[in-house]
């Protein structure tokens, strides 16, 4: 019973949200931090817009403080997610804005630790 348990709270911490293009999962730090589904509204350029619009809508706000907040964030979530603390659902949004918010800045590179992945639907 524990075991099963322990089992159960471990796939909980790994689910991977498909959609019937596929999935964009979103890396920090070498951490798979949140992933959401693709599909034909939901797109890769829908979910990257969400950066744009975060840096739009904090127009009037010094950029270097508004990169600071952004990395701030980052952080936060990154330590939830090692310390398998829970994070919510609106900080799995913020965290998507933010993320691509500081890829469109060019402050974090889109490499194998940072950034995101896009998988197909598996078939």
């Amino acid at each position: 019973m524990y075991l099963k348990s322990i089992c159960g709270h471990i796939l909980s911490l790994m689910t991977i949200f498909n959609g019937p293009k596929g999935t964009i999962c979103f890396y920090y730090k070498g951490l798979l931090i949140n992933s959401f589904p693709l599909s034909n509204k939901k797109t890769l350029q829908a979910y990257l817009y969400h950066g744009d619009d975060l840096i739009m809508n904090s127009k009037g706000i010094n950029i270097k403080m508004q990169i600071k907040a952004y990395l701030m964030f980052c952080n936060m979530i990154y330590k939830r997610k090692k310390n398998n603390l829970p994070i919510y659902k609106s900080d799995h949004i913020y965290f998507l804005r933010c993320i691509t918010a500081l890829l469109r800045l060019k402050i974090i590179d889109n490499d194998e630790t940072n950034g995101y992945m896009c998988f197909d639907r598996k078939k």
